[in-house]
């Protein structure tokens, strides 16, 4: 047993005070007991505060954590589905701790940036206005038409693995581009055609693109349709971007005669939109410490455009479901974190750019 001479001077005092055959010391031994019993008191009350601050500081983390989605009513609308809130709150949370120089954002164009109707009648696809515009002859036009009639139930065809449907896809866009180039448009045409057309670009595509230039972050548009006729509806109806870079199948005019005379660069089709087409180029070098994705798509395939790049974190995917809501909801819930259902609006992707920058 140890002796009271081993134990420390601080203890030794309480050893004293409260032994009842011990010899006191010469002081006041009621008031020290008194000292003693608040200071204790005074130890444990302080060993309780910093529990309960402690408790409180993971109380408001906690908070914090689910704050963003509390924030962003529009995404409680009837039309919009999140597969999983816990992993979007943790996207969400990502995107606004790592800051805006971390973040880029990849769209496809047709039905995703464009309106899927108007005035309850279907819109024309980037490819479509081409083919429907008054330059076309009618032969030329029944030719589009037949080839959409037998690839588009291929490319629809969600039996058919990508595998097979590919070498097929492949060869629709191959012809449907041979015969874009026999309508000999001239590149004076393209701005009449554009402003003819039926289709626009969905309400609220102005603002995210304002915002997404404001702050300088990369915006990647890619598309297997005519990238001249994206590239001039976006000017005609919200303007141009410096931080706006638009993949797609560009056609090329005669110096001469400036009519069409082919396309550059590779074709850009509905399974080899992603990323990887991007290294060793201008836009590569731009998003090279941007880890952080926003991707806008409508198809199950637009999931992929993204890909290709072995830096990227995090990449939140927003869908919009135009049609087959019964037969694809279900798909569409497994490729994207959130999908919106038959909206011609731009509410939603504006609500999360807001929610993170």
């Amino acid at each position: 047993m140890t002796s009271v001479s081993k134990i420390p001077s601080s203890l030794r005092q309480l050893v004293y005070f409260f032994s009842p055959n011990s010899s006191k010391p010469n002081i006041n031994t009621k008031c020290q007991k008194i000292l003693v019993t608040v200071s204790i008191s005074a130890i444990g009350l302080s060993i309780a505060l910093s529990y309960f601050y402690n408790r409180f500081k993971s109380f408001r983390k906690k908070r914090t954590i689910t704050k963003i989605l509390q924030t962003i009513p529009e995404l409680n609308s009837k039309n919009v589905r999140i597969k999983d809130p816990d992993y979007v709150e943790m996207m969400l949370q990502n995107f606004v701790n790592s800051g805006k120089e971390r973040l880029q954002v990849v769209s496809d164009f047709d039905r995703t940036i464009s309106v899927c109707s108007y005035n309850g009648q279907p819109c024309l696809t980037s490819n479509a206005v081409i083919e429907m515009s008054p330059y076309v002859s009618n032969e030329l036009r029944t030719k589009f038409k037949e080839l959409r009639d037998f690839y588009l139930p291929i490319e629809h065809d969600f039996q058919m693995s990508k595998e097979k449907k590919l070498p097929l896809i492949i060869e629709w866009w191959t012809k449907s581009l041979d015969l874009v180039v026999k309508t000999q448009i001239e590149s004076s045409n393209l701005k009449d055609i554009v402003r003819n057309s039926t289709t626009h670009l969905k309400n609220g595509c102005k603002w995210f693109f304002h915002t997404l230039e404001r702050h300088d972050v990369p915006l990647l548009i890619f598309s297997a349709g005519i990238g001249n006729v994206i590239e001039e509806w976006i000017v005609q109806e919200c303007g141009s971007y410096k931080n706006m870079t638009i993949v797609s199948n560009f056609m090329t005019f005669d110096e001469i005669t400036k009519k069409i005379n082919g396309f550059s660069g590779s074709l850009i089709h509905i399974f080899n939109k992603n990323e990887g087409v991007l290294l060793d180029t201008k836009h590569e070098s731009s998003i090279l410490n941007r880890p952080n994705v926003i991707l806008l798509g409508d198809s199950l395939g637009d999931t992929d455009m993204a890909n290709g790049f072995p830096s990227l974190n995090h990449v939140l995917k927003i869908g919009f479901l135009n049609d087959k809501v019964e037969e694809q909801l279900s798909d569409y819930m497994k490729a994207y974190d959130i999908v919106i259902i038959k909206d011609d609006t731009f509410m939603i992707p504006n609500a999360v750019l807001r929610s993170i920058i």
